[in-house]
């Protein structure tokens, strides 16, 4: 039994929803018989580039006068019974090296089986190597005039200028909650599958601008049966209890970490997954950010912005469930700390003075590490003194440096010298600064740096000049 996405797939352009820019265009060459030798559709995944690639292919086959592709006449029905040799469909990701592109090369010479046209269509066309791509480009200039390429990609940006220049491009739009709602009750009704608003709405939203994804997901809850209630698709999808992206954003701006915690531990006690929760709570921001205005609430803005950062930093993290928590965490600490000290979350530590029991329910909150916070107004100082403990070579390149400012979640610091900045960058090394700083402030820390070539360096009597040069250039191990 065939999922629903391709058993529902548009047999018309009048079917394709959500694109009518690339639709109109294409019927528009088909009547006046101006079809390009190559296309290249990109944009998001599941949008129909696939889908209006084969309805191309279909249609520049057709023997009908009008209307085209008609879905009648011997060719037509050829390609919809999959059992055209000339409509060839290349996935690029598996089929990448430049030995399947000299075939391609080879094969295309040979004229039609059965059709008017042969037509190639390559699929994720950004996976091809950059030979593969070399040997593209002149077949790609001067096809054999009975031969159509239609290239399609979800990152365009990985496509060569010279490949994109050879074909008429189309870019391919996030579909709409509404058209993909539209989707779901056609198909739904269709299939006889109980869906109420509440569930539509929960579903296109949770497709993220995609029909593809938006109808797996039915064909994975329609085995559940009945009538379909919100709280029991979120259940089978793994989405979040409903409320519950709103209930932690207020946690978070509240400044409430051990009530944050709580929820975070039970959600993951019930099989929850924080990356869902990550993306539900930025769209929460989303959403109150265009509901109210940017400025009406700063912090909000804020809090939108981390949560972005940290969303595009998971790929990459050995534990993205821990890093998503410190996150979480770490904002709602600085929040409790504006709470205490009555002012504006800060820019340079300098300023906060809190009393010392003060101090201790915020540290109980955030789990500092075992290092104290420094005292008020030597941050700086304080991690000087740190450095030149650890690791005198880094302690020659920062006391030169230019102490600027501390963030609820970062320090940045300006370097004279391009060469500092590279020393301070290297992997150990930065790692070094990074928890010098978080074990003083007591949340995770992030070292910036930059390059300021008319920065004064601080020049003391005594100073050992010679020496700091030396551990700059040969940076001693740290056990």
């Amino acid at each position: 039994m065939s999922s629903l996405y391709r058993r529902y797939r548009p047999s018309s352009f009048g079917e394709v929803l959500g694109q009518s820019h690339v639709t109109v265009a294409l019927e528009a060459a088909l009547k006046t018989d101006r079809l390009s030798h190559a296309y290249l559709f990109s944009g998001p995944r599941g949008t129909g580039k696939t889908t209006t690639a084969r309805l191309l292919a279909k249609a520049a086959n057709c023997l009908a006068k009008k209307s085209r592709p008609c879905n009648s006449c011997a060719n037509c029905k050829l390609i919809n019974a999959s059992s055209s040799v000339d409509i060839i469909e290349i996935d690029a990701a598996s089929n990448r090296g430049i030995d399947e592109i000299r075939d391609l090369r080879e094969k295309i010479l040979f004229a039609p089986t059965a059709l008017p046209y042969k037509v190639y269509i390559i699929d994720e066309v950004h996976m091809l190597t950059k030979e593969a791509f070399n040997a593209l480009l002149k077949t790609l200039e001067e096809p054999p005039a009975h031969a159509i390429f239609i290239l399609a990609t979800t990152e365009l940006h990985r496509v060569p200028e010279t490949v994109i220049s050879r074909c008429q491009r189309y870019q391919f739009h996030r579909a709409t909650d509404s058209a993909i709602g539209q989707v779901l009750r056609t198909v739904g009704q269709a299939e006889k599958i109980a869906l109420s608003d509440d569930v539509v709405s929960l579903l296109a939203r949770h497709a993220d601008g995609s029909f593809r994804d938006a109808l797996t997901v039915l064909g994975n809850i329609a085995t559940l049966g009945g009538s379909l209630d919100e709280a029991a698709v979120r259940q089978a999808i793994g989405l979040p209890s409903q409320g519950l992206s709103a209930d932690l954003l207020g946690l978070l701006l509240g400044g409430q970490s051990q009530a944050l915690l709580e929820k975070l531990r039970t959600h993951l006690g019930e099989g929850g997954n924080l990356a869902v929760v990550l993306r539900d709570v930025t769209d929460e921001c989303e959403t109150r950010l265009f509901t109210a205005g940017a400025a009406s609430d700063p912090s909000l803005l804020r809090v939108f912005e981390a949560l972005l950062e940290t969303a595009a930093r998971l790929r990459h993290a050995p534990n993205p469930d821990a890093l998503i928590l410190a996150k979480f965490l770490s904002l709602s600490a600085s929040f409790t700390l504006s709470r205490v000290t009555k002012q504006p979350v800060v820019d340079h530590i300098q300023k906060v003075e809190v009393t010392k029991d003060e101090t201790a329910a915020v540290d109980a909150l955030s789990e500092p590490t075992s290092s104290q916070s420094p005292p008020s107004g030597d941050f700086w100082g304080s991690f000087l003194e740190a450095v030149k403990q650890r690791n005198h070579a880094l302690y020659a390149i920062c006391r030169s440096a230019l102490f600027e400012q501390v963030t609820e979640d970062k320090f940045t610091i300006a370097v004279k010298f391009r060469f500092y900045l590279e020393r301070l960058f290297e992997k150990k090394n930065r790692q070094t600064l990074e928890q010098i700083a978080t074990a003083l402030v007591g949340r995770p820390m992030r070292l910036e740096c930059e390059v300021k070539a008319d920065l004064k360096l601080p020049t003391n009597k005594g100073e050992d000049i010679l020496g700091a040069v030396v551990d700059v250039f040969e940076l001693e191990e740290v056990g």
